[in-house]
C-alpha cells in the first residue's frame, strides 16, 4: 500500500511537470500566428505587364494563420496571406487562402522548435498598370490554384506567446491568358491576340510572427 501510494505521488508530480512544461512551452493543441515581411517576386521571363515594365520589384507580405494540433508535431490549419508590390502608379495586389498541413520538430523541452507545411488553395491576382496619360490605367484580376511551402523556427517568449522566424514560397501555373492583350511599344493595336503565357510565378516571404496559443 506505501508503494502504491509513492508511486501515485510520482506519477500525480510527473503529470504536473509535464503539464507546466506544456503550458510554458511551444502550443501543442491550438495556436494563432500573426506576422508580416518582405515579398520577392521571381516572374519566369518576364511575360507579365507589371513585372515586365517595372521589374521583380520587392514589396510586403502580410499573412494570419490558425492551427490545430493533433500531435505536438503535426497539425492541420488555415493560412491566408495578402501582398502588395507597386512602383506608383502601377501596383499588385494578392491574396492567397488554402488549408495547411504542418510538421515540427521541437527540442528544449518544448521551447524551441522548426516546422515545414505545405498548403493548396486558391490565389486571386489582381494588377493596374497605366500609361502616360491614363486615369483609370489597365486592371487585370484572375484566379488560380496555387502551391505553398513554408519552413520556420519557432520560440518560446512568454507563456502562450512565441515568435516565428518563417520564409513562405508562393506559386502558381499560370498559363495562356485569353483575357490579357499585348500592345506595341507605340501603344499601336496591331489587331492581332498577343495572349501572355505565364507558366511560372512565384513569391518568397521572409519575414517575422507572433503566435498565440496552447
Amino acid at each position: 500500500m506505501k508503494q502504491f501510494t509513492i508511486l501515485c505521488l510520482f506519477l500525480l508530480g510527473w503529470s504536473g511537470i509535464n503539464v507546466q512544461a506544456q503550458d510554458e512551452g511551444l502550443p501543442q493543441n491550438y495556436s494563432i500566428i500573426l506576422g508580416g515581411g518582405v515579398s520577392l517576386p521571381h516572374v519566369e521571363g518576364n511575360r507579365n505587364d507589371f513585372f515586365s515594365k517595372n521589374g521583380d520589384r520587392a514589396g510586403y507580405d502580410i499573412m494570419l494563420e490558425g492551427r490545430y494540433y493533433f500531435l505536438p508535431q503535426f497539425a492541420l490549419g488555415v493560412q491566408y496571406d495578402y501582398l502588395r508590390i507597386a512602383r506608383l502608379p502601377d501596383k499588385i495586389h494578392l491574396h492567397y487562402i488554402r488549408p495547411n498541413i504542418t510538421f515540427r520538430h521541437l527540442w528544449s523541452n518544448g521551447n524551441q522548435g522548426a516546422f515545414l507545411s505545405f498548403g493548396i488553395g486558391y490565389m486571386d491576382y489582381q494588377e493596374r498598370t497605366y500609361k502616360r496619360g491614363e486615369r483609370s490605367g489597365h486592371l487585370f484580376q484572375r484566379g488560380y490554384c496555387g502551391i505553398s511551402f513554408g519552413t520556420g523556427y519557432e520560440f518560446r517568449i512568454a507563456r502562450q506567446f512565441s515568435g516565428i522566424l518563417r520564409m513562405d514560397m508562393l506559386t502558381a501555373d499560370w498559363f495562356a491568358n485569353p483575357d490579357a492583350r499585348l500592345y506595341n511599344t507605340d501603344g499601336y493595336d496591331d489587331g492581332v491576340n498577343h495572349n501572355w503565357f505565364k507558366n511560372n510565378i512565384t513569391f518568397f516571404n521572409l519575414g517575422f510572427a507572433v503566435q498565440f496559443g496552447r
